[in-house]
């Protein structure tokens, strides 16, 4: 009988900590916390989560651990607010039959693209397949796998004739009146998508073609009705314009393709119509590298670099984002690097990771900082990266909702 006992504790003392519900509570103690972008870090911290919210923070003197709570010694490590990923793609060909793969294989791709990362909040910029999109956010959501929260465009569309030539064989929809516009985005946003996507200009494999700008204007205007915001692919110059003329809210990348900066009225105006950019710079590195073309010094990544750099110097809005899923490669790292390339110090990008996105998508009462009442999301580093911005990619946990999806190593745990 004690050698049973003693069997059925070891066997508990070594269950995951992410088989442990979120409503049980768990004390994060002994890391470097920063509560938001430009707020001094607390140094040997308390966080104590319950019920997928922060109940409390701040020095051992401060705050107390209740008796029983679990514990995760978090000493040597830096803790924040989850991170936000503003553009990525579940359309893989592993994520098809996303209703019926196993538990342990989902789990292994989430963790791979998603969770191993930090992120905990994700925006899906071109489902090919939304149904299949709509099954795998479903299975996280119930806790079936670990995942983050997921917010969709569903299918986006081109103009007349132009898909993108990188998408071949797959043609998109084609927009090319006002009329089919509201109708499209009216359908895409009863059938339940967080937001629009278009290419304000797409590259058809011989010229950039430009979306009509009327139709764009609908398009906006009808999202707008629905408090949706509206992302658009700008390609080059033709395609920035014609987003900011057509009340775009969200550029999907920097606008490279042309090679040519934005001037300081193209960024003034940006700014003036409150538009928020995601710049995917490793996107155009990857994109050179993988056709064997050295990425440095090629103008379309020193364009990309400036244009970024000269939005951010301006004090525009900026928003993490990879189109990873896209990017076959999964690493954060590269972007970091480049985002400080662009001129982006820690606080920056910090808020590009947290505090930016949540604000944009109305989210800002409970997401983004580390707050008693705020969500319980968040990312522990094993590197602070106020020092190094490749640190922001070292990620030992990932906590959604109070509950640890992703784990570098076996958690140091106390009861």
């Amino acid at each position: 009988m004690k050698t049973l006992l003693l069997a059925l504790l070891t066997l508990f003392s070594g269950l995951s900590y992410a088989q442990t519900p979120a409503n049980t509570g768990l004390a994060l103690t002994g890391a470097r916390i920063y509560t938001a972008p430009g707020v001094a870090p607390i140094d040997n911290g308390i966080v104590i989560t319950q019920g997928g919210k922060i109940i409390a923070v701040g020095e051992p003197k401060r705050v107390k651990v209740p008796p029983h709570m679990k514990v995760l010694d978090c000493t040597g490590l830096v803790l924040m607010a989850g991170f936000w990923n503003n553009h990525v793609h579940f359309m893989e060909p592993k994520w098809n039959h996303a209703e019926s793969i196993p538990v342990a294989q989902l789990n292994d791709q989430l963790d791979s693209m998603i969770n191993s990362h930090g992120f905990t909040h994700v925006f899906d910029l071109a489902s090919l397949n939304y149904p299949n999109l709509l099954a795998l956010r479903d299975r996280i959501n119930s806790g079936e796998v670990n995942g983050p929260a997921m917010l969709t465009v569903g299918m986006p569309f081109v103009p007349p004739d132009a898909s993108p030539f990188y998408v071949r064989p797959l043609k998109l929809p084609e927009i090319g009146t006002p009329e089919e516009a509201v109708a499209y985005v009216t359908k895409q946003l009863q059938a339940g998508a967080d937001g629009v996507k278009l290419w304000s200009a797409s590259p058809d494999g011989q010229k950039v073609v430009p979306m009509p700008l009327e139709v764009i204007k609908a398009a906006s205007a009808t999202a707008h009705k629905f408090h949706k915001p509206v992302f658009a692919h700008p390609t080059a110059d033709t395609g920035l314009t014609m987003a900011i003329e057509g009340g775009v809210d969200i550029l999907a990348h920097v606008s490279p393709d042309g090679y040519r900066s934005w001037t300081n009225d193209e960024v003034a105006l940006l700014k003036q119509h409150h538009v928020a950019l995601i710049p995917t710079l490793k996107l155009y590195k990857w994109e050179l590298e993988r056709k064997n073309i050295v990425a440095a010094d090629n103008p379309l990544m020193t364009t990309a670099l400036q244009q970024l750099g000269a939005y951010s110097k301006a004090g525009g809005e900026i928003l993490f984002g990879t189109d990873v899923g896209y990017v076959s490669e999964y690493s954060t790292t590269e972007e970091f690097i480049l985002m400080t390339q662009a001129g982006l110090n820690f606080d920056q990008i910090l808020t590009t990771l947290t505090t930016a996105p949540a604000k944009r998508f109305g989210m800002a009462s409970h997401s983004g900082r580390i707050a008693k009442g705020m969500d319980a999301d968040i990312v522990l580093l094993k590197a602070d990266p106020h020092t190094d911005s490749r640190h922001f990619a070292d990620i030992a946990y990932t906590i959604r909702n109070g509950k640890i999806i992703y784990q570098s190593a076996p958690a140091t745990s106390k009861h």
